[in-house]
């Protein structure tokens, strides 16, 4: 993938409030200018302030933040609190270099227990490779197994400012700071009280953000001692799909011409954007479609495709054969039933036509997720200390809790429920999958009457294969008893609760000279954090969604004694005490476990047929939650020490830094399969236990600055760095990082800098050793399909013919893969109605990514143009060895695009669907599914890019004469030249030929090889 020059820009305008008394204004104005930039442009100071020397993020020596070694992003808390943006990672999203962080609006749909994050994601190369500091210490990470910070744990109110470094810098912080780190400095010796609060409509139906926080501190012992206490509560509403005007207008893209496979442009405008439409295939409780068959079109134009819904003499129940239809669809009313009103249907391609104007049907943003802002309440809490010991030594600490929880609405239970007589009145009805099941249409006691006549009369008209210029030609019609009932069901929900505790102690302190050394700086401290997190997740339970809708009546009211009463038939059947009533989730008798003989004496009648008809008794019957629940801990001691050393030739003094590092982190977790209770058919995720797994790193580092020269014939300053950093990770060994910077200002108005980092980013424990769990292939795109390889450039279309025929011939089938043939009846082309149930999980034997990252910076302030800073700032990064969870849809590719069949790719997707001959997917109860998903060290990461800021300071007494306060202008952009991914098979350069499936390790599925690098 390649990705060329995008733009990102960003502006900010700072007006300064009308003073009535200048007097008044002196008490409360800033001491210090917002910083927006890289150190060393922004801070329109006077020429006659003088920088004191600090630590700043990127170097731990003290030295002029001008002078810092690498590009430097500052962002002041006068920022965050007169923003207007509602959370910190709102603020932080709007910085170019950060413009693809997860905020919380994107952790609402398919993702399981990440509701309400927010991580930041420098470079858009992933959260995982962007190190968040606080103070210059690790925070424990939100997500049971994983790193990333979830930034709203850290207090906005404490935030004196946070320091962005936009380029590798593990060797002085230490792994995963591939793309950069971000280091929230906390203020420190705070007195008094100060109250934040705010509201934001997020919204323009009135959803908000609502947040309250208070700092309050105290200094005692003649401010030896500083005590301080922070907390903070917030609440933000939820916003679903139908609140936001755009989806509720309902766009979408429709096909109006298909192309024939052997001729890709007809020059035929083949999509059109229809907007008000309603979506009739799907609603709430659902609508009937007798089995029908649509005559297919000419091949020259194939709108509508040739469907075989008669192979080898038997019903395929494919979905091609349900197309909802006028005069075949059935909506309802209540209770009673009515053919369905189309209205303007649009789209004129395939053979279900489900989207209209006007008449029956549903918003298509009810098809999809449900919040896209999930609902969420925190509360945060924050207290520490500072107090000297003696002027030279200091003893401070700090403990934080934090809780969160947050609640989002996914996309609906869906089921395809078929009315075909499969079974007898004596027997339980058969389930296919969590959203698969049969009904008897002849006695059901739901099904209204007209419906029920519709099917006993329904005849079905197959057609021929279509030609080249004329469509299928109908053959003789026949009686065909079958309906399909196609609907969303109850919601899908997560409830999601987090609680972080995190705890600091220290001491640090400074020396003017211990033996050599001048201006030494120490500090030695423990960070111990824990994140505990619940996740609640409700659907419905399948197997007692199926028996709950096989209602009967009871005429002798043999269940109850009721004569006429509507029962469950199984209750029926097992009151008559019949032989054999099937489990589907064991293959035994429902009467053989707990489970099943409470699911009989509870079932309570469920009607499918008609949003509105469902009781309480049975929605409360179908209802299933599960809980799964994450632990995280870490633990973090380090020592450092830094000073100046000699000024051999009048540049200034050498600098060094010194220090050691041990850290743990560790990760367990409950499985979903804890909960399902015997209950092998819930429309939820499971999973097992994910048994403690923890990893160890003992490390070493140092930091050197070399001033090269000052106020010299060669220019006003220049100074070389270097740092080292040695890691022993108890999972990956040994590992080293290095780091280079050269900073030279030639005059005081120019500054360069250039720096190469080498990073590291260790595996983290979900990578590594998470359980396989269950999970889904959504809208999957088979590689093997043949209109998906005629879209395919020449040589890929090659690759998959041979490799897609030989896959099958070892099926003993045979698909006209290349579209070759005269009709389409031999082609293969899947319908994948539902998503395909596979497993994800770990492997033990991932490499650490490793990465180079090249930056050159420049910084003006001219003289002739006061107030005005400009920063340049050039990075390349590439990233060797990238860990991804490769999915299962890149895999199918993966295995068949190459110029051989990839092993390894194949061996994880299997194809083995018992709907469709040769489609992904296993049968029902298989432990594996259609595919394992699992990371591996999968590809190269390129990217380079520009960054540029201006600052720009007018103060309006100056300019117009005036006491008008003081206008700032900041204007930040990107320039993305480009962004590549090598994936299997790519080339760059010495690129690798990497050939990797899944460890083999206990439990891996038969098939999975080793990750073998040639």
């Amino acid at each position: 993938m390649i990705v060329t020059r995008n733009r990102l820009l960003a502006t900010t305008v700072l007006a300064g409030v009308m003073a009535v008394s200048a007097p008044a204004w002196a008490q409360t104005a800033p001491t210090q200018e917002p910083l927006n930039t890289a150190p060393g442009a922004a801070d329109a100071q006077d020429d006659s302030s003088e920088l004191d020397e600090v630590v700043v993020t990127g170097s731990r020596i003290r030295r002029d933040p001008t002078n810092s070694p690498t590009p430097l992003i500052q962002v002041q808390r006068e920022d965050l609190l007169t923003t207007g943006q509602t959370t910190v990672i709102d603020y932080l999203a709007t910085i170019p270099a950060l413009s693809n962080s997860v905020v919380p609006s994107d952790t609402t749909g398919s993702g399981l227990g990440d509701g309400g994050l927010s991580l930041p994601n420098l470079r858009s190369l992933g959260s995982n490779r962007t190190l968040t500091l606080v103070d210059g210490r690790r925070h424990v990470g939100s997500s049971g197994g994983q790193l990333s910070v979830d930034i709203d744990t850290i207090p906005r109110l404490l935030i004196e400012n946070i320091e962005i470094v936009t380029g590798g810098a593990a060797s002085v912080y230490g792994a995963d700071a591939v793309s950069g780190v971000l280091n929230f400095i906390l203020r420190k010796d705070f007195e008094g009280l100060e109250i934040d609060a705010n509201y934001g409509m997020i919204n323009q139906n009135g959803e908000a953000n609502r947040r309250i926080s208070a700092l309050a501190g105290v200094n005692l012992f003649d401010d030896r001692l500083n005590l301080y206490a922070h907390g903070e509560y917030e609440e933000v509403d939820e916003v679903t799909s139908l609140d936001i005007d755009w989806l509720k207008d309902a766009p979408i893209l429709l096909g109006v011409d298909a192309d024939p496979t052997s001729a890709r442009s007809d020059g035929i405008t083949d999509v059109r954007l229809f907007s008000g439409v309603s979506r009739i295939d799907r609603p709430r409780w659902g609508q009937t479609t007798l089995a029908n068959v649509a005559q297919p079109s000419p091949l020259n134009d194939p709108d509508v495709p040739y469907a075989n819904c008669f192979p080898g003499g038997f019903f395929s129940y494919s979905s091609n054969c349900f197309g909802v239809q006028p005069g075949r669809t059935y909506y309802y009313d209540g209770t009673t039933a009515r053919l369905a009103n189309f209205g303007e249907r649009v789209g004129e391609t395939g053979i279900n036509r489900p989207f209209n104007i006007g008449g029956d049907g549903e918003n298509p943003a009810e098809f999809s997720t449900g919040s896209r802002v999930p609902r969420s309440e925190s509360a945060r809490f924050q207290a520490g200390l500072n107090f000297e010991i003696t002027p030279d030594i200091e003893f401070y600490a700090e403990a934080k809790y934090v809780t969160e929880d947050t609640f989002d609405l996914s996309q609906p239970t869906f089921y395809d429920i078929d009315l075909d007589n499969s079974y007898s009145a004596n027997e339980v009805n058969p389930i296919y999958s969590v959203a698969s099941f049969d009904l008897r249409w002849t006695d059901n006691a739901f099904l209204p009457a007209n419906v029920r006549n519709a099917i006993a009369t329904n005849t079905i008209t197959p057609y021929t294969q279509p030609t080249a210029t004329t469509p299928g030609q109908p053959l003789a019609p026949f009686l065909f008893q079958n309906a399909r009932h196609s609907m969303f069901g109850p919601d899908r929900t997560q409830e999601n609760t987090r609680e972080l505790t995190r705890y600091v102690a220290g001491f640090r302190g400074s020396f003017d000279r211990f033996a050599f050394v001048n201006n030494v700086d120490w500090d030695i401290g423990y960070t111990y954090g824990e994140v505990e997190v619940e996740n609640r997740e409700r659907g419905t339970d399948s197997q007692r969604f199926a028996l709950a809708a096989d209602a009967v009546v009871d005429t002798a009211g043999e269940v109850n004694g009721r004569p006429g009463e509507i029962v469950c038939r199984v209750q029926l059947l097992a009151d008559r005490n019949s032989p054999f009533l099937n489990d589907a989730t064991t293959g035994g008798d429902l009467r053989d476990t707990d489970y099943g003989r409470r699911s009989i004496s509870e079932c309570a009648p469920l009607n499918v047929f008609g949003k509105g008809n469902q009781s309480e008794q049975a929605l409360a019957y179908i209802d299933a939650v599960i809980g799964v629940t994450e632990r995280n801990e870490q633990e973090q001691a380090i020592a450092s020490v830094s000073g100046t050393l000699w000024d051999f030739w009048g540049a200034g003094p050498i600098g060094v830094a010194l220090g050691a590092e041990y850290r743990r982190e560790a990760t367990s977790a409950t499985g979903r399969d804890r909960d399902t209770a015997g209950r092998g058919f819930l429309f939820l995720n499971s999973g097992p236990d994910f048994d403690e797994a923890e990893y160890t790193s003992e490390e070493v580092f140092t930091e050197l600055s070399v001033p090269l020269f000052r106020d010299s014939f060669m220019g006003e300053y220049a100074e070389l760095s270097a740092s080292y950093r040695y890691a022993d990770y108890s999972t990956v060994g040994d590992v080293d990082v290095y780091g280079v910077n050269l900073v030279y200002r030639p005059i005081r108005d120019i500054a360069f800098k250039t720096s190469f980092n080498s990073s590291v980013r260790v595996p983290d424990l979900a990578e590594n050793f998470s359980p396989f769990s269950q999970t889904f292939l959504n809208g999957f795109a088979d590689p093997c399909a043949t209109l998906n390889i005629a879209a395919q450039d020449t040589e890929t279309q090659t690759n998959r013919i041979a490799n897609c025929t030989a896959l099958a011939q070892q099926q003993g089938l045979t698909f006209d893969f290349a579209g070759a043939t005269a009709t389409n009846a031999d082609d293969f082309n899947p319908i994948y109605t539902s998503g395909i149930a596979g497993v994800l999980g770990g492997n033990p034997n991932l490499r650490p990514e490793e990465s180079d990252s090249f930056t050159f910076s420049t910084v003006l302030r001219p003289r002739f143009f006061p107030n005005l800073s400009v920063v340049l700032d050039y990075y390349e990064i590439k990233i060797d060895q990238v860990i991804a969870s490769v999915s299962a849809g890149t895999a199918a590719a993966n295995c068949v695009s190459g110029e051989s069949l990839n092993t390894a790719a194949c061996s994880t997707i299997f194809r083995n669907n018992p709907n469709i001959p040769f489609g992904v997917g296993a049968p029902l109860n298989d432990p594996i599914g259609g595919f394992i998903e699992g990371s591996i060290n999968y590809a190269s990461l390129e990217t380079r890019g520009l960054d540029f800021t201006v600052n720009y300071a007018m103060d309006l007494e100056e300019a117009f004469g005036r006491n008008w306060g003081r206008l700032n202008y900041s204007v930040g952009g990107l320039w993305l030249i480009d962004q590549k991914q090598f994936d299997l098979g790519a080339e760059r350069g010495l690129e690798r030929e990497l050939d990797c499936g899944l460890a083999d390790r206990p439990g891996h599925h038969p098939g999975a090889g080793r990750c073998d690098q040639r």
